[in-house]
């Protein structure tokens, strides 16, 4: 095991993103020490987002400042809203995966 990342479960989250209504599911896994993501949605904006990802070591989801995180680099070259919750939920999968954080729900509601 000397320095061996073991494979972690699948992790899997689904993301309501508002208005839009394009629902996604997230399922994300460490396979041979890397990150890797599925994602399936009906935004075509989301697929390509899907598409543009690549299996990343833990180091690099985990990169700071996050204006610098590829993750959301590759979110600002193809997702149309500034505001779409999809990258932030594919690192919160990828940390799971990667044994670095708890599952957790994460939520945003607004007052009435």
């Amino acid at each position: 095991m000397d320095g061996v990342m073991l494979d972690q479960e699948r992790v899997t989250v689904t993301v309501e993103p508002g208005v839009c209504r394009f629902t996604a599911k997230i399922s994300g896994w460490m396979e041979n020490g890397e990150l890797r993501c599925e994602i399936q949605s009906g935004c075509k904006h989301v697929q390509d987002f899907a598409k543009a990802l690549q299996p990343m070591g833990i180091m690099e989801v985990l990169k700071m400042p996050f204006c610098e995180n590829s993750v959301y680099s590759i979110g600002g070259k193809t997702l149309k809203h500034s505001t779409c919750p999809l990258p932030m939920a594919v690192l919160k999968v990828y940390e799971a995966a990667g044994g670095l954080g708890l599952k957790r729900n994460v939520t945003v509601v607004f007052e009435k």
